[in-house]
């Protein structure tokens, strides 16, 4: 399973937890057989994100505004990397993934 398929499933799901528990285990799945080394990284990156979406709110109701925009912001987190991994381009590989970390630090980091 690629970073592209993953992310594609992943727009396709309904919001919530569930979506969130699905992609944390099809980015750990991948990160498996993956052969890009850079995708590792990406894979990584997005399930860290899942896996605390999970952690912190499996137990809590949410509500669905709360859950698309979390939603919205990490699709377009994979969106972007997903550009950058279809161009091949080690380095623009690399600055996409810098670039969605200061994003994120400088976000409210809800998940």
């Amino acid at each position: 399973m690629t970073f592209q398929t993953i992310f594609e499933t992943f727009q396709t799901l309904p919001n919530g937890t569930d979506a969130h528990q699905q992609l944390k285990n099809q980015c750990e799945q991948a990160i498996l057989h993956s052969t890009h080394p850079l995708e590792h990284c990406a894979l990584l990156l997005i399930y860290g994100f899942a896996k605390n979406y999970v952690l912190l709110y499996e137990d809590q109701a949410v509500t669905p505004d709360f859950s698309s925009k979390v939603k919205a912001q990490l699709s377009s987190y994979m969106h972007e990397i997903n550009q950058a991994l279809l161009t091949q381009d080690a380095n623009q590989i690399l600055n996409t993934l810098n670039d969605i970390s200061k994003q994120y630090m400088q976000s409210s980091r809800i998940f």
